[in-house]
């Protein structure tokens, strides 16, 4: 009985001994796995650039409601966040970053706009070309549903950003215009 009895201790002891190193090993792979990638999320890809623009608000006339006068005049800084599956754009003011003339979000997979929450569609694609611009056609996009504030049919392009966009609860006509370009704004965007 006594002989068992060791047996079984024995048996016991190199249970327990065995389990221990074998935990003790399966923490040291992995520490080691964890320590090359494994396990590790994959690296998301993004880029940041910023780019000079100059941002003109057009208002109705305070005499004669028929015309779009110019209103405001500022230069302004675009900051563009390209990541795997969005391009973030941001609209600031050059000399004080908390001044926000505008964002948006571009979800590449769905070719939508996001603003302030609301999507905008893709209605019309090349709608309007000018090389001077931007090297690629800028695509008309519109709301889906109507908010409080409803942001009009705009001209945006992945690669630029908003060109122009109507604000249809203000009366105003916004355009985000590169510095330094010659564009008769009247003929070829006011009122389009």
């Amino acid at each position: 009985m006594k002989k068992i009895f060791h047996i079984l201790l024995v048996l016991i002891a190199t249970v327990i001994v065995g389990f221990v190193g074998l935990t003790i090993f399966g923490i040291s792979i992995m520490g080691k796995e964890m320590d090359t990638g494994f396990g590790k999320k994959p690296k998301q890809s993004f880029a940041i650039s910023k780019q000079k623009r100059v941002f003109y608000v057009y208002g109705l006339d305070t005499i004669n409601w028929q015309e779009l006068v110019l209103k405001q005049k500022i230069e302004i800084m675009l900051q563009k966040t390209e990541r795997d599956s969005t391009i973030f754009f941001s609209y600031t003011g050059l000399k004080d970053s908390l001044d926000n003339y505008g964002s948006l979000q571009f979800v590449k997979y769905e070719k939508a706009i996001y603003i302030l929450g609301e999507r905008h569609n893709l209605i019309g694609a090349e709608k309007y070309i000018n090389k001077e611009i931007s090297k690629f056609p800028f695509d008309l996009y519109e709301t889906i549903e109507f908010g409080s504030h409803p942001n009009g049919p705009f001209l945006f392009n992945s690669d630029y950003g908003l060109l122009k966009m109507d604000v249809m609860s203000d009366a105003k006509q916004l355009f985000y215009l590169p510095t330094g370009i010659k564009i008769n704004l009247e003929n070829e965007l006011l009122r389009k």
